[in-house]
């Protein structure tokens, strides 16, 4: 699972160029792909003193990121910018919606529409789904219910646009991404850090829980950074929504027992009334079918090895 010493490349002097390199998925893909021995190249908003940092200070402007793009020339466009919690409604379709927008139109006016992108999508982009949708498959009609699902959609939309136009564009729609260094509004590091904090005598012995009776599909962030690079590098996963999901329904509830058994102690679960979601899918997890005919193989998230991981990882922090 891990991608230390697996799907190991040949070395190559091939250049990619990210957006969103700073986030969680982004952080794990940079070091995924500098261990093959590729020429990692960020999308900024702000120069951070990084090497091959690029900072951009619009990122719906195109002729900004047109200039961007000429310098680098990249080989691969990695998007993976977005935000899942924004204060304005109108923030989210600026940088999930927009944001893609002027760059597939920057690509094509860096004179690069051979070069391959992909774009980050969401499986919240499907929204509500029934006993009878799952699982969940590319061709399920979506229904996204809140600003962020509908704006990545628009993304998803924008891109298969581009790909109708000749340009290789795939977009990837993982499940739940979890893995050392997510962030902690999510809920599997929140729990996390409860009972990492509880180990350590910084919180009484009581975890605080939203509902504990969903069911959702994990994929290790380790695990999607591998995937990532080979569909890009993939021509029939070009034009295509691609789900990368384990397949397999896991109980937010089995969770949370997994993280009490790591840390060794008797805690108390307490459901907080302040983490209930208005709206709250009940079972959501995915068909990896089409993923597997593409590319031959699946996430081999293994939910014990990465919730030691994430534990861990807080410990150590």
């Amino acid at each position: 699972m891990p991608y230390e010493g697996k799907h190991v490349f040949a070395r190559t002097t091939m250049k990619v160029l990210i957006s969103g390199a700073g986030g969680f998925c982004g952080k794990h893909l940079t070091a995924y792909l500098e261990d093959q021995g590729v020429e990692v190249h960020r999308l900024t908003r702000s120069k951070d003193g990084a090497a091959q940092g690029h900072k951009v200070g619009d990122i719906t402007s195109i002729p900004e990121l047109t200039a961007v793009l000429a310098s680098v020339r990249p080989d691969y466009v990695f998007h993976l910018a977005g935000i899942l919690h924004g204060g304005s409604p109108v923030l989210f379709y600026r940088v999930n919606t927009q944001f893609a927008v002027a760059l597939l139109e920057a690509i094509r006016e860096a004179d690069l529409t051979a070069c391959p992108v992909l774009l980050a999508g969401t499986s919240a982009e499907y929204g509500m789904v029934s006993p009878q949708d799952l699982p969940v498959r590319e061709d399920l009609s979506p229904h996204p219910y809140n600003h962020y699902g509908i704006s990545k959609l628009a993304q998803s939309l924008a891109g298969l646009a581009a790909g109708q136009k000749g340009h290789p564009v795939v977009i990837a729609r993982p499940f739940n991404i979890i893995g050392p260094g997510m962030p902690e509004h999510i809920s599997i590091a929140s729990f996390a850090r409860q009972v990492a904090d509880i180990l350590e005598a910084k919180l009484p012995p009581v975890l605080e829980v939203g509902n504990m009776t969903t069911v959702r599909d994990f994929v290790d962030v380790r695990d999607l950074a591998g995937i990532y690079w080979d569909l890009i590098r993939t021509p029939s996963a070009y034009g295509q929504i691609v789900n990368i999901c384990s397949g397999r329904g896991t109980l937010i509830g089995d969770m949370v027992s997994r993280l009490i058994e790591l840390s060794g102690k008797r805690v108390e679960v307490k459901v907080d009334e302040g983490r209930l979601k208005p709206i709250d899918v009940p079972v959501h997890y995915g068909s990896n079918e089409k993923l597997k005919k593409i590319l031959g193989r699946i996430p081999e998230t293994d939910l014990e090895t990465t919730l030691r991981g994430i534990f861990e990882d807080l410990r150590n922090r």
